[in-house]
């Protein structure tokens, strides 16, 4: 009974002793390695609603089956409509670069230096710049809207609108939605 009595105290203060070490560890670990900031990374593209239409997905959320005729013509137009965009991002490929940089710099210097107070002429500067490329983007997602309303059902165009909401695309109807509000 003795022998049980000491093999179980053995290796209950050996778990314990391991425990208490292992602990020591894990917080020496932790005060070794300090916590920086991530690097930057000002998503141009999803602050403009650039998105390229993953066909099969976006055909999938709103219940349209490519093998069908009105799936064809689905497929033909966003296929349109993504070559379009790739080559509209392609063509200001330098303005979207130059605001980015310009922003992550922005970002990066005031995590360093604690001073924000640039922040509203830069969001000015930002806006300057992307004004043409938003307002032209606003026009191909209308014509893309208002050829998909006619091409959709409107049960299969109100699953095309829900998903295309999620993915922070503006459509006309809140064009009509803010001059409402402003009037």
């Amino acid at each position: 009974m003795k022998k049980y009595f000491l093999l179980i105290f053995a290796l209950t203060s050996l778990l314990s002793h391991s425990q208490y070490n292992s602990g020591m560890q894990r917080q020496r670990q932790m005060n070794q390695t300090p916590r920086q900031a991530p690097e930057p990374k000002y998503e141009i593209e999803k602050y403009l609603g650039i998105l390229i239409y993953d066909i099969e997905k976006y055909a999938k959320k709103s219940s349209i089956k490519l093998s069908s005729e009105e799936g064809k013509k689905f497929s033909e137009v966003l296929t349109k409509f993504n070559k379009k965009l790739k080559d509209f991002r392609r063509i200001n490929s330098f303005t979207l670069n130059s605001t980015r940089e310009m922003v992550e710099n922005f970002q990066k210097n005031a995590q360093k230096s604690g001073d924000f107070s640039e922040r509203a002429n830069i969001q000015k500067k930002m806006t300057e710049n992307l004004k043409p490329i938003s307002e032209t983007l606003r026009i191909y997602d209308k014509e893309l809207d208002t050829t998909m309303q006619e091409i959709l059902s409107e049960k299969q165009y109100k699953k095309w609108i829900k998903y295309n909401r999620k993915n922070y695309k503006v459509f006309p109807k809140d064009d009509v939605e803010n001059e409402e509000k402003e009037n």
